[in-house]
């Protein structure tokens, strides 16, 4: 079997990196001037352009079975034009809902699953009803190209919004009011093309200025109800799109229930812990699932985490702990830049905190880009 990926970063080769022990192969796009140092030697790296036909990029890419991606900031319509000659999975039309804040809410709003509040400026005037909606603080988000925390901004007050007028050109955003959540949590789910579906343990995300830092799962303080009320919201995505492959559903958990933040249609940084002997990891599941096979087990004995590895201007070598399973992304170093992670296990949830704080520890202690430590019982250290 053969899987073309488009895309050439971290999650391409660790999607890659599982399916090469199912014997499967994998060839690779990449677009624009992106690095492809990620998937070095993992499958051949065909550079698209726009002259070049979906035809001719097929038989560049050795023809595969079925095409998948490993981001939503794609060209929809190339996704299209290979869906009338090939599979491709998860559909077009699910990454470019997913792509736009403005069509991902619509779709969210349609099936009545909570979301959170949003208004949809596209001028000065329609900027100030949102305000006057909302009041501050705000967040306000583009409608594209929103990950890591990138073209989203806090506004506090007026003083600041009048920063941010002063420097932008084009007023296209959605609005949304500073949530006042208890913690962020992602659900990570698959459906399979003969309709399979299973969800992994709800996952415990902690964030520094936008980008994830560490998680660990299950998230098991959450309420029983709520989880249910989560899974179904996402079995009722699933079937309406009939979706295929990973997805990501990122929430806010409330005091009285949780709102939907965003959907990451592949598979997802807050999931990289299921790469663990104890069950069948996101990547290989999404493979499982866009080739139509069995998707695997999804439950998870005891307790994971992982720690992102960020660039810093720290030594490049620190100790991993002997408990621990590095995962480096053959990348360079750069500020914040996602260069790999290290996962964790432990039957005892305190036990696996510990091992985090140590691992975040050993990774950041001395770099000047790192934030404050977290604590991962909830408070800031």
């Amino acid at each position: 079997m053969h899987i073309g990926i488009i895309g050439c970063g971290q999650l391409a080769r660790l999607m890659a990196l599982a399916g090469k022990s199912m014997g499967i192969r994998f060839s690779f796009v990449a677009i624009g001037d992106e690095s492809t140092s990620c998937v070095e030697e993992l499958g051949p790296v065909i550079q698209w352009h726009e002259n070049i036909s979906t035809s001719g990029l097929l038989q560049a890419m050795g023809h595969p079975e079925v095409i998948t991606v490993e981001r939503e900031d794609v060209d929809a319509h190339l996704l299209l034009e290979l869906s009338m000659k090939v599979k491709v999975h998860p559909s077009p039309e699910s990454v470019a809902t997913c792509q736009n804040r403005l069509k991902e809410k619509l779709a969210l709003n349609k099936l009545k699953i909570p979301s959170t509040p949003w208004f949809s400026v596209t001028n000065r005037d329609t900027l100030e009803r949102a305000i006057e909606l909302f009041n501050f603080p705000i967040v306000i988000k583009s409608l594209e190209q929103g990950y890591d925390g990138k073209n989203q901004w806090q506004i506090h007050d007026q003083k600041q919004l009048d920063q941010l007028l002063e420097n932008t050109t084009t007023i296209n955003w959605i609005v949304e009011p500073k949530i006042d959540f208890i913690k962020e949590t992602s659900l990570i789910g698959v459906r399979s093309a003969t309709g399979e579906i299973k969800f992994y343990p709800l996952t415990e995300k902690h964030h520094e200025n936008g980008i994830l830092r560490a998680s660990i799962a299950p998230d098991d303080h959450i309420d029983e109800s709520v989880k249910r009320e989560i899974e179904e919201s996402l079995t009722q995505l699933f079937h309406k799109w009939q979706y295929v492959g990973v997805m990501a559903m990122e929430l806010f958990i409330l005091p009285d229930g949780f709102v939907v933040n965003e959907l990451a249609p592949r598979v997802h940084n807050s999931g990289h812990w299921t790469d663990n002997s104890m069950l069948t990891s996101q990547f290989e599941n999404h493979i499982r699932a866009i080739l139509g096979m069995a998707i695997g087990s999804t439950e998870l004995n005891g307790f994971a985490g992982m720690v992102n590895i960020l660039g810093t201007d720290a030594n490049e070598s620190f100790e991993v702990p002997s408990e621990g399973k590095l995962h480096m992304y053959n990348k360079t170093h750069k500020p914040n830049r996602k260069l790999g992670h290290i996962n964790l296990s432990d039957n005892s949830r305190h036990n696996l905190l510990n091992k985090l704080n140590k691992t975040e520890n050993a990774i950041y202690l001395s770099s000047r880009f790192a934030p404050t430590s977290v604590d991962y019982s909830g408070q800031r250290a």
